[in-house]
């Protein structure tokens, strides 16, 4: 094999890794909320072990930066593809990174993001990297992090909040040494003991911290503030597939004016495409029938459908070939 050869067949390799990735983490990004609780499950076994098992110590700082790595891409993956000002601001963090023909098959097929190529692309090592890649991302990510609180809708009018990070330089500096005990432990086998287990939960309390206020950050930067309630998060989910709808039907209606179009076929398309747009948001909200989650899931479907419309049909407009 020739050397570009070789190349081209290490860069699908990579792709092929982060959709094995992707796989491996479920249909959803894992939340916050998530991982933080995993970090507690983590904590109360340790608790239960540590006595029987001195060794077992080593291997939570490890376990724990995996979940921090976890998180991260997944919020830098989030915040890229959520909106456009991030995709923007992500041109700095992939400064000699080229994407080539074989990714943009994979972003076709649906198999990839530039979120995910970009999130897979950055360097989350130690915590200096971590907070630069976010700092681009976020601009002002630290002072976002050291004043930010839950966001709940219904709250609104009781901000602000206690900020989650009290002190913002005591988490930075456990989480450097949670890297540094890390690195150490996972690349050498030091003569002495290089972790004392009183570090531990200091070390998991600063991890679970900063998972929690850097997913209210994003949270911040994508929403603003989200619903507590199931009815919050129905009208929420209902305003969301408003919009969408909104955008759909202004696409709808530039492709109407395409020189040379099909109106009559168009119209047809589209009426079609809704009656299989309310079928499949009925199937799928169906799971919980008669639940107060149903106008949430059943809006959620639909939002998710009419985007992946509206993207088509630009498409179609793009591609018009009276417009070349």
């Amino acid at each position: 094999m020739s050397f570009l050869g070789k190349c081209k067949a290490m860069r699908n390799a990579k792709y092929q890794q982060i959709i094995d990735w992707n796989k491996r983490q479920g249909d959803h990004r894992r939340l916050g909320v998530e991982l933080s609780y995993e970090i507690e499950t983590l904590m109360t076994d340790a608790s239960a072990l540590t006595d029987s098992s001195p060794k077992f110590v080593e291997f939570i700082p490890i376990r724990l930066v995996t979940i921090l790595e976890v998180f991260l891409r997944g919020v830098i993956a989030e915040l890229i593809d959520g909106k456009e000002i991030y995709f923007e601001r992500a041109e700095k963090l992939t400064k000699g990174a080229k994407i080539d023909l074989a990714f943009t098959a994979h972003i076709n097929q649906r198999e990839l993001t530039v979120g995910d190529f970009v999130a897979h692309a950055v360097s989350l090592n130690h915590v200096d990297s971590i907070i630069s890649t976010l700092d681009t991302l976020l601009i002002d990510f630290p002072a976002k992090l050291k004043v930010i609180h839950p966001r709940w809708v219904e709250e609104e009018a009781n901000w602000p909040f206690t900020p989650i990070i009290e002190s913002y330089d005591q988490i930075m500096s456990s989480l450097a040494r949670l890297y540094e005990v890390r690195h150490v432990l996972t690349h050498e086998l030091p003569s002495s003991p290089f972790l004392d287990p009183i570090e531990v939960p200091t070390l998991a309390a600063a991890a679970k911290s900063f998972i929690t206020a850097t997913d209210w950050v994003v949270v911040e930067a994508l929403h603003g503030a989200v619903p507590r309630t199931q009815m919050g998060m129905n009208l929420s989910m209902g305003g969301e597939l408003h919009d969408e709808e909104a955008q759909l039907a202004a696409a709808m209606d530039e492709a109407t004016k395409l020189h040379g179009i099909d109106l009559k076929a168009l119209t047809e398309l589209q009426n079609r495409w809704i009656e299989w747009a309310d079928a499949q948001a009925n199937l799928v909200a169906s799971q919980v029938a008669e639940g107060s989650m149903y106008p949430m899931v059943w809006a959620s479907e639909r939002a998710t459908i009419a985007r992946e419309r509206h993207e088509q049909v630009k498409r179609l407009i793009s591609e018009w070939m009276d417009n070349h």
